[in-house]
């Protein structure tokens, strides 16, 4: 069922042996397999995704990035079966791992088609390999295993795996528990979860805790969590607008966006501070693969580890995230604004909620409101819902329904949502040729398929 040729991406951290007893399991499982290519990941250089979308304009199918990455992705694209090996991180990848699987993006195309009466990236190739993600956690957490789960499988199907399976176990688990587990993943064939069991799991949130003095105590921290570096975000935009109503009724703001070297000594403890000062923090973010981008995941841990070296000297805050993507259903956000409430939850912090948009790389781009909406974009349902977000949050309560469904749906009022998804789908093919030809690259180029046979 593995296959003969296997690559396996370890992804565990400097200093954490949780990991070795499944890695030891594992490796005798796999010897019957012809070829194993194993990656630490940890060991190798990596640079995270900076969504640039070279690899879809520029050089079709690679990264910019000449490093492992590409060396990785070539191999998994030449595999039978694609191994994921990680610690669980509040439902999610550990971030080095999440690093190396937003480096995937290239293996698919621009272009989008619709799968199961879902929107998804269209193949590059011919064939992909298996998927079989493997979860291990120090405590037993079902909710956490759960959304690991759903998370590799909707890799899965995102991926165009031809089957896929998903398992999480105890880094305390004896030798016949893990071989029986591992074997099982190694083995069997999870059903796909398309829509339905994303769609249903938007997390609720509770309203802002009181606390703190009464000079600090109305103080917002807004994180950027969009790894772009050469183009304005959606995510800085929709995060900035959210904070300047905050800012409007009366509340201190200050905004930190991520980078590489917010994880460097001085980086870090610009954030931490940050963190320490806020009330509340908003957390802005793209969807990376289907969950939280690589920067992104690397600070949640950060924070967790902080507070929790605090103790019951954490001061008490409340979190909320605005999340976009780039397809036009706003419900394949909730995996990852479930990952952050989650982290709330382990870091003694309130989940305040979140909101979802869908196709907002489409409709914002980076720009301000004002001006798309100038441009004749419909965004006042969006306006409306951050409107209704940010009075919420200023008096310190729970965020309302109408916020959350009117940022969720379709911008235009009254078109069906399979309309909306048929005409969304064309007019994001008109413009990646346009941006590609710009470069000069024809449609044939963009279908480039270097690291094997090209989709049909």
């Amino acid at each position: 069922m593995i296959g003969r040729k296997i690559a396996l991406l370890d992804g565990s951290q400097a200093g954490d042996e949780d990991l070795a007893p499944a890695s030891a399991v594992l490796s005798d499982l796999l010897e019957q397999a012809a070829e194993v290519r194993t990656f630490p990941l940890r060991e190798l250089k990596l640079t995270h995704c900076i969504g640039c979308f070279a690899c879809w304009l520029e050089t079709p199918g690679v990264c910019r990035f000449r490093d492992a990455g590409q060396e990785i992705a070539q191999a998994v694209m030449q595999c039978d079966t694609v191994i994921l090996l990680t610690p669980v991180s509040f439902g999610g990848y550990a971030p080095q791992l999440k690093l190396m699987v937003d480096r995937f993006l290239p293996t698919l195309l621009p272009y989008f088609g619709l799968y199961h009466g879902e929107v998804h990236h269209r193949p590059r190739y011919a064939r992909y390999p298996r998927w079989v993600g493997i979860g291990v956690q120090r405590a037993g957490d079902a909710e956490e295993a759960g959304l690991f789960k759903l998370l590799v499988a909707r890799n899965a199907i995102n991926f165009h795996a031809p089957s896929y399976a998903a398992e999480v176990v105890q880094s305390t688990d004896d030798g016949a528990q893990l071989q029986e587990a591992l074997r099982s993943a190694l083995e069997r064939r999870d059903p796909f979860p398309w829509r339905e069991p994303v769609r249903s799991m938007m997390p609720t949130g509770e309203p802002l805790p009181v606390g703190g003095d009464a000079e600090d105590a109305r103080r917002a921290l807004l994180i950027v969590g969009s790894p772009k570096t050469l183009s304005p975000s959606t995510s800085g935009v929709l995060g900035e607008e959210l904070l300047g109503r905050l800012a409007v009724a009366g509340w201190q703001t200050e905004s930190l966006t991520l980078k590489p070297g917010t994880f460097r000594e001085a980086g870090e403890a610009e954030l931490l501070a940050a963190v320490d000062r806020a009330d509340l923090i908003l957390v802005a973010f793209p969807l990376y693969i289907d969950a939280l981008a690589y920067l992104v995941t690397k600070a949640l841990e950060v924070i967790a580890e902080h507070r929790r070296a605090a103790g019951d000297g954490a001061r008490q805050q409340g979190l909320f995230a605005l999340a976009n993507n780039g397809f036009p259903e706003a419900h394949q956000n909730n995996l990852a604004l479930s990952i952050l409430r989650r982290f709330a939850a382990r870091s003694g912090m309130a989940w305040l909620g979140g909101m979802a948009l869908g196709a907002g790389e489409g409709m914002i781009g980076g720009h301000p409101l004002e001006a798309k909406s100038a441009d004749g974009i419909p965004l006042f349902r969006v306006s409306q819902a951050l409107d209704a977000a940010g009075a919420a949050l200023a008096r310190g309560e729970a965020l309302p329904a109408e916020a959350v469904q009117g940022m969720a749906r379709v911008p235009i009022p009254y078109m069906p949502r399979l309309i909306w998804h048929r005409l969304y789908m064309r007019g994001a093919a008109s413009y990646w040729q346009k941006r590609a030809a710009s470069n000069g690259i024809s449609k044939a180029d963009m279908l480039a398929a270097p690291h094997g046979a090209p989709a049909r």
